[in-house]
């Protein structure tokens, strides 16, 4: 009975840490193990990082369930493998969307940099993604990548039946929002002002707008967090000069600025966006207003 007893206890505990494992690095796991308490419900600072895949829906229909649960398992694998190398937390997997969360259940001072960086490295990855998936796919897919920190309720939101480890809160439902401006803003990577005020200089980044976003009032600061190489300095500068101009209501002196300055950068999504924004407020005769009210998720 002792023996069986203890087997069974051995198996349970395996039972447990596999399921933790799921969820954070095998170290990680570990220190819950000894500590369960680690994973009471509390509020807690986090950052959160949210990745879609662009495209999903209209890809997976063409290759078929088999193919695309292959594709999808593929990306997702790749995308925790790049939260993990930051000693993030796999919060959870919704379709071909991945979130991610730092600085809960353990501290991280630097939880908003260990949240840039995993962005930056799944950016990295989707090269030899497309390599690998290019004759299945047909064609080049992308990512959205949202970040954003703030205060959340952490730890098991999901029943007594099933448990499930994260946030909840408008920190969340920000960082979901901010990942859906990636579409209207045609850019992979987005940080909100309470990301960009915990980074400082330390990554290369430009501020794009101020935004409403659906069942959030209060105007969002939007930021592009460069993936890439390039002549960011100077894209920068003189879309930051065209972004004031606009801010302050001069439409005209902002579309000649970004005719300017897509001319030099003719495929830099976010200036085509604010001329177009800037051609749009031109024509239209109701009071001016900066921030951008976008009418979806």
């Amino acid at each position: 009975a002792f023996a069986v007893a203890s087997g069974l206890a051995r198996q349970q505990l395996e039972q447990q840490r596999f399921t933790l494992e799921q969820f954070f690095t095998p170290e990680l796991a570990h220190q819950l193990q000894t500590r369960p308490d680690l994973l009471d419900g509390k509020s807690a600072e986090v950052s959160l990082l949210v990745c879609d895949i662009r495209g999903f829906s209209r890809i997976s229909e063409r290759l078929g369930s088999t193919k695309a649960v292959e594709w999808i398992h593929d990306v997702m694998t790749e995308m925790s493998d790049c939260v993990q190398a930051e000693t993030g937390v796999v919060v959870d997997y919704v379709g071909d969307e991945i979130m991610a969360m730092w600085r809960a259940p353990s501290e991280q001072p630097d939880h908003a940099a260990r949240a840039a960086r995993a962005a930056i490295a799944m950016a990295s990855r989707l090269p030899a993604l497309n390599r690998r998936w290019e004759q299945v796919l047909g064609e080049p897919f992308a990512v959205g990548i949202g970040m954003n920190s703030g205060e959340a309720h952490v730890g098991n939101v999901g029943s007594e039946r099933r448990f499930k480890f994260g946030p909840l809160g408008d920190t969340v439902n920000i960082a979901s929002r901010v990942q859906g401006c990636t579409k209207y803003l045609q850019c992979t990577a987005l940080i909100t002002g309470d990301v960009y005020r915990r980074l400082g200089d330390s990554f290369a980044t430009r501020r794009l707008c101020q935004v409403r976003v659906v069942n959030i009032s209060r105007p969002v600061d939007l930021y592009e967090l460069s993936t890439g190489e390039g002549e960011w300095a100077t894209l920068k500068a003189r879309y930051e000069a065209a972004l004031q101009c606009f801010e302050a209501g001069d439409l005209r002196g902002t579309a000649r600025l970004l005719g300017e300055l897509i001319n030099a950068f003719p495929h830099d999504g976010p200036s085509l966006v604010l001329l177009s924004r800037a051609a749009e407020a031109t024509a239209e005769q109701k009071k001016f207003d900066p921030v951008w009210e976008l009418p979806s998720k």
